[in-house]
């Protein structure tokens, strides 16, 4: 170690070194910081003792120091350091250095090759050169005081190059406009570039070639908080982004190259002016154009080389390596200058890049401590949307906040450490942001960071990581709340924390819910663990020698504990008996019955307590089988993109039919399964249908006037169902770009609920701009009171034939019901293409009592008023307007294919109503006389009248009609009910009802 390098003249010479040890060769020197060099002077003869006497200059390594006192430290000759022996271990000394004080100690070898340093408890071999070495200040900024300050690195940085990135860290101080953050030009500026913050404190990029050349920002940067500021070019545009947030764009011709000094805190150099005053951090120049993603993964953290690229300095602190590193493309080399304002030689900047582009530091008396955010760390127990919650939150915006840029955008790419107690509301967020918080990386020490929100008010927040999740402390998703992991994004196995959420199912004792565990059992060596429900069900007791549940303390009887993992479909006793002891895997179901607190109209809340789950979640499913799976993140997630990531014909790995079945329990009041009410709700591609129920006559209530549940695009924590095999069987694969943030709170924002509560929103659903395709919802009341409801979508995907994910097919068997006919099979939900006046839907219908039926429009979404719905009865012969009212009907018991369709458009009012020749045409039934009125005021021939009744029996027929506007004929002795009189005329069929008392 010859000696220090340096540009500036040397402010102190020293002749005597501090103390030579005894004849050992071992240096000590007591130092207040770590790498702090003294620069040999005047070349000193070969001695066996050398003495030097050292000043003390820097006081405490976390506060501003004096460069002016800065002494330049340890040089030695060579010659100087012949020795004939080594130390045989230098360990022994920590011991006896004063606590206050780390070691710096050297065993030397006839020529210093590296240093090793001691904070007390460990070595550190830090490798030197033979020329040159220098200080390294902890992390800290460079404070420019707006008069003299600035760093001058030199002709170096032309930007002349296709591409290029400037970014750096300011904290502009008061009166700091029209003044230069780094710049490269000559006084007069006619020549060069410089960034600057405007008169106006706005950030402005300039540089002159044939012309001046300039971009200004739309947003004015604040006093006295750190921002980052990046411009990037490429294809003749100039971007300016503040944190991260693109600001304006500006197509602009390529600068030219120019012999000025690159500066910071300045500009030109015969004199330097506009000199900056505030803090500079974190300086990086590249020779390529970094992309939005790119800009914002290195935001808050430093960054150094791994295998000749680039890399986010926090996460290698971590020693970890993520899945999803937007930088790893970029080689190294493409780092023209790097200035982390950590690494100094006496009076000189180092450049970290490699290149040796360091700067001069004219006139800088201080170096004060890193207060930007590289990254955000807790300071206390407290608020997260308080500033007092956060180091150098007095001069930090919140993590998570609005950009400045824009209030509607938030920053969602910070990177935060918490070690303290810490709860959010997001109350701090825009609007858009739907209380959804989004950060690139969180760390949970061993403390507990509370999402808040309210059961009974359905009301949560939600936290969004998207590259790196640790947890060794608590995160505690109150209420809605929710977590969301994005796709590609890491859940660092050695977590030994846990993760609490709270969901409700039945009270009931009876009554059977569908779930899956959001949570695994916890270790430090795997994820997505599978579990036993004690070890992830905290707030109940399971009692293995009962039936019945208990009320006080609760508890759950776990006989009823069971579930389906890819088994042959319909076989009931192909259910697994879980229990309490049994294992169940991540993304696997299972089903519980209520513990008895309440009846099945209310809720028993349940706490869910371990390892989150997260990422690529498979289960194996058999051929021709079904399996009960579930929900298994602490998320909802869209069950569209479910479905289409295991289709069978996308990548040929899905296992699934393309159609979710999601159980309700309605009724029963006993473990006798011969005495369950209850069925299976659908929803796929084309939307979703409640199960059937058993009701009143009002379509949208179920037994004892409780609202029917509808499925929608959303699937909430802890939710399970049923998915058939399609073909051969395959994978099911859940992952996290399935994740989204929607609450369970029974509104209709964004089809944002799994159960929506139809009544709620019987004629809200009609307006759903979230999904904008016309959807028919058709339902029968039938003669035993039960309700079923098809749904028919119009979406150009699907076709008329069946579909894979559009067509849903009947998963159960009630003792009445309804159904679409495609190809020889039952189906609740078709999706086609077509809705004209040719297309014709079947619809078959099974009873078990002949009696009077109903089918009638439930809802109409997004149809256009012009649009008229028919059912044709084809025993009858006649077409019925459902717009206008329900169709009732007689049915005899069985099973009916071949008498209903479905059909659209005014084509078919013709035959029930009368085209223009039939307009005039028209026949009632007189109770009063006990005859049909036939009403013929435009003479039209008619051959002949059939009075039929609802079942298709013919009750009269009259043959001889008189061609008169007015005539009636006498039929007695008839039933009271609804009956279809066919009109037989010479031009066609036309068929009225009538309502005979």
């Amino acid at each position: 170690m010859i000696y220090a390098f340096h540009r500036f003249q040397v402010l102190f010479e020293m002749t005597k070194f501090l103390k030579y040890v005894s004849k050992i060769t071992l240096y000590r020197f007591y130092l207040h910081f770590m790498d702090i060099y003294i620069k040999f002077v005047s070349l000193i003869s070969p001695k066996l003792l050398i003495n030097l006497t050292m000043i003390f200059a820097i006081f405490n390594a976390i506060k501003a120091f004096c460069f002016l006192s800065l002494l330049l430290l340890i040089s030695i000759p060579d010659y100087a350091l012949l020795v004939s022996n080594n130390i045989d271990s230098a360990q022994n000394l920590i011991s006896k250095t004063p606590s206050e004080y780390p070691l710096i100690n050297k065993v030397y070898n006839k020529r210093i090759t590296e240093v090793l340093i001691t904070n007390r408890t460990n070595l550190i071999t830090a490798n030197t050169t033979y020329e040159r070495t220098s200080a390294v200040v902890n992390s800290g900024a460079v404070n420019f005081n707006g008069v003299s300050d600035l760093i001058d690195m030199g002709n170096q940085f032309n930007l002349d190059i296709s591409e290029f990135t400037i970014s750096l860290w300011i904290k502009r101080g008061s009166n700091s406009e029209n003044t230069s953050i780094l710049s490269k030009r000559d006084m007069a500026f006619t020549e060069g570039y410089d960034l600057k913050i405007n008169h106006n404190g706005q950030l402005e990029m300039t540089w002159k070639n044939e012309a001046t050349q300039s971009i200004t920002s739309n947003t004015v940067i604040p006093v006295n908080q750190w921002h980052q500021v990046s411009v990037v070019y490429k294809d003749e545009t100039l971007s300016l982004y503040i944190d991260g947030v693109l600001d304006k764009t500006s197509r602009l011709s390529l600068p030219l190259a120019t012999e000025s000094n690159f500066m910071v805190g300045a500009a030109g150099a015969t004199p330097p002016t506009n000199f900056f005053k505030g803090d500079i951090d974190e300086i990086r120049i590249w020779s390529a154009a970094l992309s939005e993603r790119q800009l914002r993964f290195i935001m808050n953290q430093e960054i150094l080389e791994k295998d000749g690229f680039v890399n986010g300095a926090y996460f290698e602190s971590l020693n970890y390596s993520l899945s999803k590193n937007d930088l790893q493309s970029i080689p190294w080399q493409k780092l023209e200058g790097y200035y982390p304002m950590s690494t100094f030689i006496h009076t000189t900047l180092k450049d970290e890049s490699g290149y040796g582009r360091d700067g001069i530091l004219a006139n800088l008396s201080s170096i004060v401590e890193q207060t930007a955010p590289l990254p955000y760390q807790s300071s206390n127990n407290g608020h997260w949307n308080d500033n007092n919650s956060w180091y150098n939150g007095n001069v930090q915006y919140i993590p998570g906040s609005a950009s400045i840029v824009d209030p509607q955008i938030t920053i969602d790419w910070n990177i935060v450490t918490i070690n303290h107690h810490i709860s959010m509301d997001n109350s701090f967020l825009p609007s858009g942001k739907k209380n959804n918080l989004c950060l690139l990386s969180l760390e949970v020490g061993t403390n507990t960071l509370t999402i808040e929100g309210e059961n009974h008010t359905q009301t949560g927040n939600a936290l969004t990581i998207t590259h790196y999740l640790k947890l060794d402390g608590v995160l505690d998703l109150e209420g809605e709340s929710q977590l969301i992991q994005t796709l590609g994004s890491d859940f660092d196995v050695k977590s030994s924390g846990r993760l609490e959420r709270e969901q409700q199912g039945t009270a009931d004792m009876f009554t059977y819910n569908y779930w899956s565990s959001p949570v695994g059992t916890r270790n430090t060596t795997t994820n997505n663990n599978s579990y036993r429900l004690p070890n992830v069900i905290q707030n109940v007791n399971f009692i293995s020698n009962s039936f019945n549940g208990t009320a006080s303390p609760v508890g759950i009887a776990d006989f009823w504990i069971w579930k389906y993992a890819s088994l042959s479909s319909g076989q009931y006793a192909a259910w697994s008996h879980v229990r309490s002891t049994g294992s169940i895997l991540a993304g696997e179901g299972f089903t519980m019955k209520g513990p008895g607190t309440g009846t099945f109209n209310e809720s028993q809340n349940y706490v869910f307590s371990g390892k989150p789950n997260n990422g690529n979640i498979a289960l194996i499913m058999a051929p021709e089988s079904d399996y009960l799976v579930g929900n298994p993140y602490p998320s909802a997630i869209d069950a569209d993109v479910f479905i289409l990531e295991n289709t069978p014909t996308l990548g040929g790995t899905g296992a699934i039919n393309g159609t979710l079945f999601f159980w309700e329990h309605w009724g029963g009041g006993s473990h006798n399964s011969q005495e369950f009410r209850g069925g299976y709700a659908t929803y796929n591609l084309s939307g979703g249908t409640p199960s059937a129920s058993h009701g009143a006559y009002h379509p949208d209530f179920g037994m004892g006037g409780v609202p029917r549940k509808t499925p929608r695009k959303h699937i909430p924590v802890g939710q399970g169902f049923f998915v058939k095999a399609a073909n051969s069987g395959g994978t099911i694969n859940f992952n996290n770009g399935q994740r989204i943030f929607e609450k369970d709170d029974g509104s209709l924002s964004g089809n944002s609920v799994f159960w929506e509560s139809f009544i709620e929103n019987y004629y809200r659903i009609g307006q759903n701009e979230t999904d904008p395709r016309m959807k028919f919802r058709f339902g029968l009341k039938s003669v035993n009171d039960i309700q079923r409801q098809l749904l028919l979508t119009i979406d150009e995907k699907a076709t008329a034939a069946a579909d894979w994910g559009y067509d849903a097919v009947l998963n159960e068997t009630q003792i009445d019901d309804m159904y679409w006919l495609i190809e020889d099979e039952n189906y609740v939900i078709q999706g086609s293409d077509v809705l004209d006046e040719f297309v014709r839907y079947p619809v078959g219908i099974k009873l078990a009592n002949a009696g009077m039926n109903v089918i009638s429009i439930n809802v109409l979404e997004n149809v256009p008023a012009d649009i008229t719905v028919y059912i044709h009865d084809k025993d009858l012969d006649y077409y019925h307007n459902l717009n206008e009212n329900p169709y009732e009907f007689h049915s005899m018991a069985g099973e009916h294919l071949n008498r209903f369709e479905i059909l659209f458009n005014q084509e078919y009012a013709a035959l029930s109503v009368g085209d223009d020749e039939f307009k005039s045409l028209n026949a009632v039934y007189a109770n009063a006389n006990e005859s049909i009125i036939l009403i013929n005021l435009t003479l039209i021939e008619i051959k002949s009248m059939i009075l039929l009744n609802l079942i298709g029996q013919t009750v009269t027929t009259i043959n001889n009609i008189s061609v008169s506007p007015y005539s009636e004929y006498e039929v007695k002795n008839l039933s009271s009910g609804t009956y279809i009189i066919k009109i037989n005329t010479a031009s066609g069929l036309v068929s009225k009802k009538v309502l005979i008392d």
